[in-house]
């Protein structure tokens, strides 16, 4: 969800900035739409460290109740640190779960959209790439993650995240200014993931490369990802959310949402239905459908668009 204070009009302000403005004495008064903005992003900021304080101490009490001496383990990690032994251990913890990469399928963030999108589309879609890559980096089997055409934009608002894209491509990472196509040569081995395709993914095949398209577009653009599939020559294809589960709220995903779904298909010995429900959250209102039903159409869901 985007916060507040990020929006790209003239009345979005955010506490750093009214504080400025203030403190200059140059600066025009605020507006009382400005004022009510700032105040919710003060007290969504209370609330959001309050929650941090509170789950910091339930994990604290949760365990000493399981009997472990806290101030060892930070003294413990702390020798690590500083003799280079804990990166050498996720160093070959992360080697260990990269075995599979190599024979399984790759994903690939098609970003050259951007030209369509508003600026606060575009702060979306970079944060959603970050979830991307955090999620790649956490799971179980990771997969090779790239993403095309990335540059004006969406790549500055990337390059001040601290280790973007030195430390990143060290973790199964590329990106490029480059088309998709010229990433990625070979068409047969590319599918476009779009809910307007007309076929459904029943299985990833690992010689593919799945095409998530970079787009939020709060449902301006419709029909834009599969338009540009069929202009690129590319097979499409389309998630099987409308065979396993009914969802009666909105039925748009995030480009997070899309790929942790791949993730979790795989890590689930490929059930979808398991892996949507590991992923979607729950206020989207979702039921399970019977399992000896599957129908497509009416609750298939658009993949690439991030939620109303």
């Amino acid at each position: 969800k985007d916060g507040v204070g990020t929006d790209g009009d003239s009345s979005s302000i955010t506490k750093g900035q009214a504080d400025s403005a203030i403190q200059s004495g140059t600066e025009k008064p605020l507006s009382k739409n400005q004022l009510k903005k700032r105040r919710r992003y003060e007290k969504a900021m209370e609330v959001k460290k309050r929650r941090k304080e509170q789950e910091k101490e339930a994990k604290r009490a949760k365990a000493i109740a399981d009997g472990r001496d806290l101030d060892e383990e930070r003294r413990l990690q702390a020798e690590r640190e500083k003799s280079g032994e804990g990166h050498k251990r996720r160093e070959e913890l992360w080697l260990k779960r990269m075995k599979t990469a190599d024979t399984s399928f790759k994903i690939c963030i098609d970003c050259s959209f951007e030209s369509e999108m508003q600026r606060k589309e575009i702060g979306s879609l970079a944060q959603q790439i970050r979830y991307c890559y955090s999620a790649n980096k956490r799971s179980k089997n990771p997969v090779y993650f790239s993403v095309s055409s990335l540059s004006g934009e969406t790549h500055k608002q990337l390059s001040n995240v601290a280790g973007f894209p030195d430390q990143w491509v060290g973790r199964a990472f590329d990106c490029s200014e480059k088309s998709l196509l010229e990433m990625h040569t070979d068409k047969s081995k590319l599918v476009y993931l779009t809910a307007d395709s007309e076929n459904i993914l029943d299985h990833l095949d690992d010689s593919k490369t799945y095409i998530i398209g970079g787009i939020v577009d709060r449902n301006r653009l419709k029909g834009i990802t599969i338009a540009k599939a069929k202009e690129l020559g590319l097979e499409t294809a389309k998630l099987p959310i409308g065979s396993y589960l009914e969802m009666f709220s909105t039925k748009v995903l995030t480009c997070n949402h899309m790929f942790e779904i791949l993730l979790k298909y795989r890590e689930n010995d490929n059930d979808w239905k398991k892996a949507m429900l590991d992923v979607l959250p729950s206020r989207k209102d979702i039921k399970e459908k019977d399992s000896d039903v599957k129908t497509t159409g009416s609750t298939e869901v658009i993949p690439t668009k991030v939620e109303s």
